[in-house]
């Protein structure tokens, strides 16, 4: 089989909800899904492997050593690379008659997606605080850990969630079935990719860069820039790039937060 089968099999490809993977993973984790296939791995084994990555990164991201301040952002990358390698060896079992779609694969891949970026920030906040003795730093990691995980989507998915199992006709609901379509965000974010608009991929583009997979990436480079420049001084405070990086974000995650919020309130006043 070619590699551009392979693909076929494996990828979203017209399904695909972010430019970075379309663009730049997906030419590369490929590779790494056939190696896997050839090995036999299942997809939930490339899963728990993305755990352990993305849990030892935030062990080195915790640490200011420079041979830490390498190991953290390999990790980070590989934990980014299996995250897109489960899902591709999920697909191709699938397709090949290997494997049934399971909601628990999912469940597993989504839990551990939604909290390792998280963990990540506030990593970098300690580590911050440990080579400063800066307490609002712990704070910092601690707002854009909590913040960057979107929780106020996760309320209003359980919300809604409780609402239908006590009134399952509530299904039918204008409201409601708004509110659903607006926790499923994957078909509203292909279409920002597939759109001829400008405006709408410059958006699509602005949010990737703030929010996910950019927060992961940036936490990459700023990791690996402390490695080669030195702390220096502002305003007769010494800082580095994580700090600064912390002090930039952590306002724009908890602004994003308190717009969710207000907006599953506003949406939530309509649903009986």
């Amino acid at each position: 089989m070619i590699i551009s089968e392979y693909r076929q099999l494996c990828q979203k490809n017209e399904q695909e909800n972010y430019l970075v993977d379309k663009y730049i993973m997906r030419k590369i984790s490929i590779y790494f899904t056939i190696l896997f296939i050839k090995l036999r791995f299942p997809a939930n084994l490339a899963t728990f492997l993305s755990l352990l990555a993305s849990l030892g990164s935030c062990y080195f991201l915790l640490q200011n050593t420079p041979t830490a301040m390498v190991l953290g952002p390999a990790l980070i990358f590989t934990y980014y690379m299996l995250d897109h390698v489960d899902g591709e060896l999920a697909r191709f079992y699938i397709k090949q008659g290997r494997q049934q779609p399971s909601l628990q694969g999912q469940y597993f891949d989504v839990l551990i997606h939604k909290y390792s970026t998280n963990l990540m920030l506030f990593s970098l906040g300690v580590s911050v605080y440990k080579l400063f003795n800066y307490r609002f730093a712990v704070i910092l990691g601690f707002a854009a850990c909590i913040c960057f995980s979107a929780f106020p989507n996760l309320l209003a998915a359980q919300v809604i969630v409780q609402k239908l199992a006590q009134q399952k006709e509530a299904v039918e609901d204008e409201a409601v079935q708004d509110v659903l379509n607006l926790l499923e965000k994957k078909q509203e974010q292909i279409k920002k990719i597939n759109s001829t608009n400008p405006l709408d991929r410059l958006k699509k583009i602005i949010t990737e860069l703030l929010f996910f997979p950019g927060a992961l990436i940036s936490i990459m480079l700023v990791t690996l820039s402390d490695l080669v420049i030195s702390p220096f001084t502002i305003l007769n405070y010494s800082v580095n790039i994580r700090l600064l990086f912390l002090l930039a974000v952590t306002p724009i995650y908890l602004a994003n937060a308190l717009r969710q919020a207000l907006k599953w309130l506003h949406k939530f006043q309509q649903i009986a």
